[in-house]
């Protein structure tokens, strides 16, 4: 078992397990993409027929495909859906596989919250965000292998990103801490980094005054050949409106379990930061502890997102991911040696010593209980076997 564990992304396990996620997203996916209400598809039929507005661009382009192709949108959705999954997935698949778990990545990869999140919560699979961890993980592997191309990723691909969901402003801060995570920063490269997030401003500053209208808003839903739904009717929304809207559905017990996941989940990344010495150097400057200081700002971000808006599970999933990501990105960039980290030591002592303990936390943290999307959701449990259950219920019904 412990073999099976500390290797598994160095195996065909690894690839089923992402196989699985993925044959059992689709499946999910194709219950939901035709309901009426489904909020994911309509945020993804946001478009520009009736004017710019936020979040528009990737339903403007699937338009523009029902238009010469005559695909209802919707299928079109469901399309796009599917393939950002394998995108991702694979991105995924080949950014971590040949890593060496040790006893905390174990507990770390296999928490409820990560991969295995969107499949048990269907409300958040495939959503925008994923195209966003998608170019991150890019990112990423072109900062491993020191190639220049990563500022395309922030000159092109970032402004584009911006204008399909802006809710990345909350996570952009791990693209530029990243890049300062590189062995040598040459002073060409660091104007270089500064002047090619201007893109992203300015598209930014466009989107931050752009606003729906009555009437675009009528011809965008005239565009879907349908009533517009869901997440449409957010785009005349202020930040005001946002917040009045939580605290209108806020209860003390929904901040106190979000709280309770959040400790539960990130405290062996916020413990594990603590006694990890690695720092940045920019110019005459040094950030001591950064791991510990980026999940901090994190942290401090999710909570501001619960403020605006009440998709609290997956704002923390978004979180964790990103978090896991950059964990791996320094290990694999030898930014970090995490089994030389005291806390990670003492996972492994405790393992040895108390094998049959461990294994049952394990199972405990990472088996028997998940997070829901809405911050008015109670706790699932056992992800997995909910999973499968809902599966043979769709084959059957």
């Amino acid at each position: 078992m412990e073999k099976f564990l500390t290797n598994f992304l160095k195996t065909n396990y690894f690839k089923y397990y992402l196989i699985f996620i993925f044959i059992f997203s689709v499946i999910f996916l194709s219950q939901k993409f035709l309901y009426p209400t489904d909020w994911t598809t309509s945020e993804w039929m946001i478009n520009y027929q009736g004017g710019f507005v936020r979040r528009g661009l990737m339903g403007e382009i699937l338009f523009n495909l029902h238009k010469i192709s005559n695909i209802p949108i919707r299928y079109l959705v469901f399309y796009l859906e599917i393939f950002i999954l394998v995108i991702f997935l694979f991105l995924v698949f080949k950014f971590l596989q040949n890593i060496t778990l040790n006893k905390l990545l174990i507990f770390l990869f296999f928490c409820p919250i990560f991969l295995i999140y969107p499949v048990a919560e269907n409300e958040v699979i495939a959503r925008k965000e994923y195209i966003l961890l998608s170019i991150y993980i890019i990112y990423l592997m072109l900062l491993l292998e020191n190639n220049y191309l990563f500022f395309i990723i922030i000159l092109i691909f970032l402004p584009i990103m911006n204008l399909i969901w802006d809710g990345m402003i909350f996570y952009i801060f791990f693209f530029i801490f990243s890049f300062f995570c590189k062995k040598e920063i040459k002073k060409k490269e660091l104007i270089y980094f500064t002047f090619s997030y201007l893109p992203y401003l300015i598209s930014l500053y466009f989107i931050l005054i752009s606003k729906s209208d009555p009437i675009g808003f009528e011809k965008m839903c005239l565009s879907i050949n349908e009533a517009c739904f869901g997440a449409m009717f957010a785009l005349d929304k202020t930040l005001i409106w946002n917040i009045e809207d939580v605290i209108s559905k806020f209860k003390i017990e929904y901040l106190i379990r979000y709280l309770l996941i959040i400790l539960i989940c990130f405290s062996p990344i916020l413990i594990f930061s603590y006694y990890d010495n690695f720092k940045i150097n920019i110019g005459k400057y040094s950030i001591n502890k950064f791991l510990l200081k980026l999940n901090s700002i994190l942290i401090l971000s999710i909570l501001l997102f619960m403020f605006i808006g009440f998709d609290w599970g997956r704002w923390i999933n978004i979180g964790y991911s990103f978090s896991i990501l950059t964990l791996f990105f320094l290990i694999k960039n030898s930014n970090i040696d995490i089994n030389k980290n005291k806390f990670s030591r003492f996972f492994e002592k405790f393992s040895v010593n108390y094998n049959k303990s461990f294994y049952f936390l394990f199972f405990l943290y990472c088996f028997t209980w998940n997070m829901k999307a809405i911050m008015t959701d109670d706790i699932g449990s056992f992800p997995y076997y909910r999973i499968i259950t809902k599966f043979f219920k769709y084959l059957f019904v």
